[in-house]
């Protein structure tokens, strides 16, 4: 497409999303016309940044026992360690003193009662560290051996294709199967990549002790994803679970290709020659700008990460790869039409920027209440994560507390720009979500009352 023709794409009124229909938008304040004032102090002191909290969402069980197996291998690990290592190079010694100290913190401060998954991968974290000082104090002693280490990193990958081998991607419904398996997936994925060393085993290892500490940590951490990903997956099988395995990746595969064939109808708004130039309309400074950047790249990606998910066998995650894909082209697609009709300026006053603030917290709220959770959750961090931003934007910088500092008309470019992205991410939730569940459940021959 030319740039004449695709500026006459953007220019040109399409109308082509019945399904997400607009939200409130801004008024817009002219090139011509002078800057808004705003009343900084009573921006900063809105937001709310607990209202914005972001997680991993995971329908299944997230059990204790994971999170203590990784406490006791972190301090077994840790426990081979003097707290005053005695190694003729001082900077070495002093260093793998402080690591020491930092992960037997971590690991002391940690609560292995877990309730969510960004929790366990705290604790994977902590025990890889535990991993990493353990690897550096046996290279820098002359203990270490490299045979053994590439024995338990093909230990690992035995274990690692044997829970693939044996993986039905069991559920009580097809809809929480893949709420649970996407997961799942990504542990699996974390392990894969985690078992490919980023570089040779040293023929020095005392001269690169931390070199052999990284190697270590690796396949520490692939042993650890290993593990959690079996847990997540046994806790989630109950009695009478279904295996889904054939349902999801059928499902996956439709759901590619309708990726594929929205990422066609909208191309030129995806073409990565695209932006904000192409508008009939100057929107450097505004939200308008940031809007754009924002939506953009993520629609960009769409089509690749499905490809990508479906290629490698996760079927789980294509699917929801496929839904966040296509809540990411229809979030570009209604941005654009706002946009081209002229909205999105800056703010005329305080009152509009918190009117728009306040939409967005009430649209991010309703995500709690979305049908089936376990998949629009999925789809619901996109908003929640630019919910966040803005409210940082507003209220997240720490001297802003102190009076030394308030926010300024870039500050409030960017918060509005995030609440709108948020409130455009929610609106295109539910016809997705919609869209995602019939697939799942023809393909599972479910009826829409087994996943209530």
């Amino acid at each position: 497409m030319t740039d004449r023709s695709r500026r006459a794409f953007l220019a040109a009124g399409a109308g082509v999303l019945a399904a997400t229909a607009g939200c409130s938008r801004l008024p817009v304040v002219g090139d011509d016309e002078p800057s808004p004032a705003y009343d900084y102090e009573r921006l900063v002191d809105a937001p709310t940044m607990l209202r914005a909290t972001v997680s991993t969402p995971h329908p299944g069980p997230v059990p204790d026992a994971l999170a203590e197996a990784h406490a006791e291998r972190a301090a077994t690990l840790l426990e081979g360690v003097p707290e005053y290592p005695s190694i003729p190079n001082g900077a070495v010694a002093a260093r793998i003193r402080d690591d020491r100290e930092h992960a037997a913190e971590s690991v002391a401060d940690g609560s292995t009662a877990v309730s969510t998954l960004d929790e366990l991968a705290g604790w994977r974290s902590a025990r890889a560290d535990a991993a990493e000082v353990s690897g550096a104090y046996a290279a820098a002693t002359g203990d270490v051996d490299p045979q053994r280490l590439r024995e338990r990193r093909d230990a690992v990958r035995a274990d690692l294709d044997a829970f693939r081998d044996e993986w039905a991607y069991r559920g009580r419904n097809v809809v929480e199967a893949v709420a649970v398996h996407r997961n799942v997936e990504e542990l699996a994925m974390a392990a894969r990549d985690a078992l490919v060393p980023a570089r040779s085993f040293p023929a020095d290892p005392k001269a690169a002790v931390f070199e052999v500490g990284q190697l270590v940590r690796s396949v520490e951490r692939a042993r650890a994803a290993v593990d959690d990903a079996a847990g997540l997956r046994d806790a989630a099988v109950g009695d009478g679970a279904a295996s889904y395995r054939d349902a999801i990746a059928t499902a996956a595969v439709r759901l590619q290709r309708a990726t594929a064939a929205t990422e066609r109808r909208l191309h030129p708004y995806v073409d990565p020659e695209t932006d904000v130039a192409d508008f009939e309309r100057d929107l450097r400074g505004t939200p308008a700008e940031w809007l754009f950047n924002r939506a953009k790249p993520s629609a960009g990606d769409a089509v690749e990460s499905v490809e990508r998910a479906v290629e490698r066998g996760d079927y789980a995650s294509a699917v929801a790869e496929s839904g966040r894909s296509l809540v990411a082209l229809l979030v570009l697609e209604s941005a654009v039409e706002a946009i081209r009709d002229g909205e999105y300026g800056m703010p005329e006053s305080t009152d509009d920027v918190l009117d728009v603030r306040e939409r967005a917290v009430d649209a991010v709220e309703e995500t709690e209440g979305m049908e089936p959770r376990s998949l629009t959750d999925a789809f619901a961090g996109w908003a929640r994560r630019a919910l966040r931003d803005a409210e940082r934007a507003l209220a997240g910088n720490p001297q802003y507390s102190y009076g030394d500092e308030l926010p300024d008309r870039e500050n409030v470019r960017n918060a509005v720009a995030g609440y709108a992205l948020a409130t455009h991410v929610v609106e295109a939730i539910p016809p997705v979500a919609d869209r995602v569940t019939a697939e799942l459940r023809e393909a599972a021959g479910e009826r829409a009352a087994t996943d209530a």
